[in-house]
């Protein structure tokens, strides 16, 4: 990495880290996701035999303010850690496109919590998790939010709407009420744009 103590990344530094794949094949793929094993030769020229990855379409996360700034949160029970968490509205989009991210957060907004919004801010993205997944986690702010109808919930779903005052958002995250990372992660992009509605 050069530029190290500067704050900065440099992606061409990395570049000659790159694994070469060898093979590939699909192990699994469902509606959702796509496992597969990739045989790959590493710079040094060791070969990894199975390194697992899972493909994913991107995501898209919301952090949406009401006009007078409550954050739209939603609580929803993860069975993979066997708990609910408070989260943003989100879901996932087919396209890495920002413009159709930022339109599929918009429907998530409005099927998960019945809100819709005028105004729509980029705000960042990045990869969940870049260990074994390829996709992308695209954030948004939704300003000036209202009411339009009620929740349009997949048949699965089950989504409990929850305002929180945006200023709290950093205490609830310091707490571990708020303990998704995607979520923390997402409002480090969001800080910038809202950092005079909060105290930190």
């Amino acid at each position: 990495m050069s530029g190290q103590g500067d704050g900065k990344f440099d992606k061409s530094a990395s570049d000659d880290k790159k694994w070469e794949v060898l093979s590939s094949r699909e192990i699994f793929r469902t509606p959702f996701f796509q496992l597969r094993s990739d045989q790959c030769k590493l710079p040094d020229g060791r070969v990894m035999p199975n390194y697992f990855v899972c493909s994913f379409t991107p995501w898209v996360q919301v952090l949406a303010l009401t006009p007078d700034h409550q954050a739209i949160m939603v609580r929803q029970y993860r069975h993979g850690i066997g708990a609910s968490t408070l989260e943003f509205p989100g879901g996932a989009v087919s396209s890495h496109e920002v413009s159709e991210a930022e339109k599929a957060a918009l429907r998530e907004l409005r099927e998960e919590t019945g809100y819709t919004s005028p105004r729509v801010q980029f705000a960042g993205v990045h990869h969940p998790n870049p260990a074994f997944q390829n996709n992308e986690l695209f954030t948004f702010i939704a300003w000036d939010c209202v009411k339009e109808g009620e929740q349009e919930l997949d048949p699965f779903e089950d989504i409990e709407i929850i305002h929180v005052p945006v200023k709290n958002l950093p205490s609830l995250i310091y707490t571990g009420d708020i303990r998704h990372s995607l979520i923390v992660a997402g409002f480090v992009y969001t800080l910038p744009h809202i950092k005079h509605l909060i105290d930190i």
